[in-house]
């Protein structure tokens, strides 16, 4: 039974309430919403702020345990980033009447003329929006809405698109939209309301198209040591990686396994591990190179430098010395599923990371003899390299 109107107010004005939902408010008996939203109320309804969010959830459970209408309103279009989706895992679909609503976007791509029925749509209300995640979807898609607050708000948006190298975009901020005082502008230096929004457009997107094996002459190198193409390709092809993930590079080296493991995870984060100076500073320049926001340098030695990282979904262990089977142990006690793949040039290596991983789930165990053909006057010849056996296994459960 539908005891739950689920009422969309449009993005500020009274004008652009739809019919069904001056009727729904008409009728309601008890209205939870923001504070903003006390004056729709019937002199005849009861109205109750909707923070804090439990107490306001335990009352509307209440009264529909009772049979009592409640009706909740939402900003903007309750199918975009409202509270539908909490008010749904609560109570069931069966028990709401969703009234849709004129959103935000659809309100600043009118006013602008703008189609927007490819536009990618992000919010950084209330959630966790990166930096890398807004220039990834600013960079691979022609048009990027964006719901903004006090903390990101447009000069972060700005601040984001100049470090990720897209400062070339043209970047529209709405601000107030639909109130007396509306503003709608391309972006400038100044203190913004917090009820603003932004509108990303770029003429040529580049559509996304993971890859790895990148040629080794596409890293800054130096002296430090460096996972070769062949072995990173295998590497990157036995971590499964997924676009979210959060990955540990233990014992980075240059950071060339980090740069792919960034570019496969667009969405995610990536932290390379490294003791030695002249490797971070590798590792630093890379990053800068390819241009990646989501690859974080930790300086210090494994476990230790470990604790106070976010708890990883993806391993490689790269040059972990003899602290293998420390940072394995380490990484069996987080209790969650990681994949964990590890490299071994010696036989001493290859032994203790057989004996650590042969026993869990999804293991594999692949040793690369690879020859590079090379040019000696007028003849070639192939010029092997040192065979690497790369492992692979998940733990925790299946990764």
């Amino acid at each position: 039974m539908n005891l739950i109107d689920i009422i969309s107010a449009g993005p500020g004005d009274l004008s652009l309430l739809t019919q069904a939902a001056r009727q729904a408010l008409l009728a309601a008996k008890h209205v939870f919403g923001a504070e903003r939203y006390r004056a729709l109320a019937e002199d005849s309804a009861v109205f109750y702020s909707i923070t804090p969010l439990g107490a306001a959830l335990d009352k509307i459970e209440a009264l529909y345990d009772q049979g009592q209408r409640a009706a909740v309103i939402v900003s903007g279009d309750a199918g975009l980033y409202s509270m539908l989706g909490v008010l749904k895992r609560r109570f069931g679909a069966q028990a709401l009447n969703v009234i849709p609503g004129v959103s935000s976007l659809q309100y600043l791509c009118a006013r602008l003329g703008t189609p927007w029925q490819d536009a990618r749509v992000l919010s950084a209300h209330g959630r966790d929006l990166t930096p890398a995640a807004l220039c990834f979807a600013a960079r691979t898609n022609a048009l990027v809405f964006v719901l903004l607050d006090g903390e990101r708000d447009p000069a972060w948006v700005k601040g984001a698109l100049d470090e990720g190298g897209l400062e070339a975009l043209r970047l529209c901020i709405g601000e107030r939209l639909s109130h007396p005082d509306e503003h709608i502008a391309p972006y400038e230096e100044r203190a913004y309301d917090t009820l603003s929004c932004a509108l990303i457009e770029n003429d040529a997107p580049v559509p996304y198209a993971p890859s790895f094996g990148f040629e080794d002459e596409c890293f800054i190198r130096g002296k430090t040591p460096m996972t070769k193409r062949e072995i990173r390709a295998q590497i990157i092809s036995a971590l499964r990686l997924t676009p979210g993930a959060v990955c540990w590079d233990i014992g980075a080296g240059t950071g060339s396994v980090s740069v792919e493991m960034a570019l496969c995870c667009p969405l995610g984060s990536v932290y390379a591990i490294e003791r030695d100076g002249e490797a971070q500073e590798l590792i630093q320049q890379n990053a800068r190179h390819f241009g990646l926001m989501n690859l974080s340098l930790v300086r210090g030695d494994a476990p230790g430098a470990l604790c106070d990282l976010p708890a990883p979904t993806h391993v490689f262990l790269g040059g972990t010395g003899r602290e293998t089977e420390a940072i394995i142990a380490l990484l069996k006690g987080l209790n969650a599923p990681i994949r964990l793949c590890a490299t071994a040039v010696t036989l001493e290596t290859e032994q203790t990371l057989f004996e650590l991983l042969s026993p869990l789930p999804g293991f594999s165990a692949v040793q690369l003899c690879a020859s590079r053909l090379e040019k000696l006057g007028s003849y070639h010849m192939r010029r092997a390299q040192n065979p690497v056996t790369v492992f692979a296994a998940d733990l925790g459960g299946n990764a």
